[in-house]
């Protein structure tokens, strides 16, 4: 059960599921209503494992790595009661986050993810009638706009001024000039314009200083921006408000946009 304040039941897809006498598990991907910039969605399974022996194969694993390569840029989260086994000797790129005792001092509960450090386990009581521990896990990732430095680049403005200003300068030049001073030689020939070409470029078009947040995908541009700040005011105010109609809108204006 997802809370929907988290994640609504319209951003909850259903991935897979499997039971069999040794194993039950069940996917979700989740795309909820904050979500750090580097990630496409969170995939989530829950499992219960009675392994005959310490080893993970067959459809657990193949599963796993099917969500991987379908969903390269997805948060992948995986927790349950593991008895024995242990996803680590199948999965090395995995990261085990519970290293407090779940049963009998034991540590039967596992929670995996891609992420070193992801999360900080605490001991609870139980749930009810439950033989196993419950366990809190803090939130320990930093956002990767949190743990490099903003990039500046400098890049060219072009305008329908500078493109008329260059064909101008273009309409105007010998051309012939280049081809006799290269002797007929096509290398020296392609240098020369081409320098020639960069240069008039670089003379006509202002340039401007841009900054690039490290977690910013190479597609953005600035309607995106624009559409994802709108979003994020709607999801505010529809918190205020209690209607999410204006942040629905957004969310599939977006999705348009981006597809």
């Amino acid at each position: 059960m997802i809370n929907e304040t988290w994640c609504d039941h319209n951003n909850i897809q259903e991935l897979k599921s499997f039971c069999s006498p040794d194993l039950e598990f069940l996917t979700i991907k989740c795309r909820p209503h904050y979500l750090p910039r580097e990630f496409s969605s969170i995939i989530i399974t829950a499992t219960q494992y009675s392994p005959p022996s310490r080893h993970i194969d067959g459809p657990e694993r193949t599963s796993f790595d099917s969500m991987s390569t379908t969903y390269p840029e997805a948060a992948l989260i995986v927790a349950g009661d593991f008895n024995k086994a242990n996803l680590k000797t199948r999965l090395p790129k995995f990261y085990q986050h519970i290293d407090c005792a779940t049963r009998a001092g034991k540590t039967l509960d596992h929670c995996y993810s891609h992420f070193c450090d992801a999360y900080k386990a605490l001991p609870r009581p139980p749930f009810g009638k439950a033989d196993h521990d419950s366990i809190l896990l803090l939130p320990a990732h930093r956002q990767k706009l949190k743990q490099e430095a903003p990039a500046l680049r400098s890049v060219q403005r072009w305008s329908d001024q500078s493109e008329y200003t260059l064909q101008d300068c273009f309409d105007h030049v010998d051309w012939d000039m280049f081809c006799i001073a290269s002797n007929n030689n096509i290398d020296e020939y392609a240098d020369s314009v081409s320098e020639f070409i960069s240069k008039c470029i670089g003379d006509v078009l202002p340039t401007a200083t841009i900054k690039t947040l490290p977690n910013q995908k190479p597609w953005i541009d600035g309607t995106i921006r624009a559409k994802l700040k709108a979003r994020t005011t709607a999801f505010n105010h529809g918190k205020v408000t209690g209607n999410m109609t204006e942040y629905k809108q957004c969310s599939y204006s977006l999705r348009n946009q981006t597809s």
